[in-house]
């Protein structure tokens, strides 16, 4: 006998309608980009504890894209419009003292801290610790370095695409599911 997973029932007035398959997690609406930025920068700008869905993960790294390739577009287009690029190839340096260059490398540190915390906590979402960012320090090697952090980072997107785990781990219950 076949089970019918949306079983209906018949309410008060007579109509029929559908009842919620108990034991099943009910799934809250996704969090927009908006939401998932305000939430990054202002609710929980250095917190490292809890846990965070897919689309708050994804919309802080597209969110962190456009920052920094306007950025960049805003560093290069000043410093080259005001230099000679012939200068910038006798002393490649002189980029890195450009007031736009710093005011680029002062918006990537202040971001570090929410990045890192949407990372950590994504992982804690899907059960995993947040040391696991650590292995992408080995990336400061050398050659080596650099290969392992290629490989790793393949296995972090597959981890962070993963979908939430519906249970409470101990990093706190799912923000995904009620």
């Amino acid at each position: 006998m076949e089970q019918n997973t949306n079983p209906q029932v018949l309410n008060q007035t007579g109509t029929s309608q559908q009842v919620p398959h108990y034991g099943l997690p009910q799934m809250k609406p996704q969090m927009g980009f908006v939401e998932a930025i305000k939430t990054c920068l202002i609710e929980k700008y250095c917190c490292f504890s809890g846990r965070a869905r897919r689309s708050e993960f994804w919309w802080w790294q597209l969110a962190n894209l456009l920052i920094g390739t306007v950025l960049g577009t805003i560093t290069t287009t000043i410093f080259f419009s005001s230099h000679d690029i012939s200068e910038y190839f006798n002393d490649p340096t002189s980029l890195l003292l450009s007031p736009a260059y710093l005011l680029q490398i002062a918006v990537s540190l202040a971001l570090l801290l929410p990045n890192l915390g949407v990372s950590v906590r994504r992982l804690h979402d899907i059960g995993k610790s947040g040391f696991l960012l650590l292995p992408f320090l080995v990336g400061i090697i050398p050659i080596v370095g650099t290969l392992f952090t290629l490989v790793y980072f393949v296995v972090f997107i597959v981890w962070v695409c993963r979908d939430s785990d519906p249970r409470p781990n101990k990093w706190g219950p799912s923000p995904k599911y009620n």
